[in-house]
């Protein structure tokens, strides 16, 4: 079963809404960019909470580290260093922040 995490049902910065959400686009494909925000997390209850115990929860501010496509993107959030795989970072949807 999977889960769109919101963060406590609340919307941040217009990332809940459908068009702002077209406008979302995976973590993996925005390695490069200056910073992101968190709009929502796509898995279930294990991968949400896993992710929200990093940090990475809708509405957190990203600073990918990696250029281009690469099978694993670096972020800092919250002053810290994460390396994230493929699968998850698809997984992470964000715009710019």
């Amino acid at each position: 079963m999977f889960f769109h995490c919101l963060f406590g049902g609340r919307r941040q910065r217009g990332c809940g809404q459908p068009a702002a959400q077209a406008g979302a686009q995976p973590l993996s494909e925005c390695c490069g960019c200056r910073r992101v925000r968190v709009c929502r997390i796509n898995g279930d209850r294990n991968a949400c909470g896993r992710m929200a115990s990093l940090g990475v929860l809708p509405g957190a501010v990203l600073e990918p580290l990696c250029h281009g496509r690469r099978r694993q993107c670096m972020v800092k959030v919250n002053g810290g260093t994460l390396s994230i795989d493929e699968l998850t970072a698809a997984s992470i949807f964000v715009e710019p922040a």
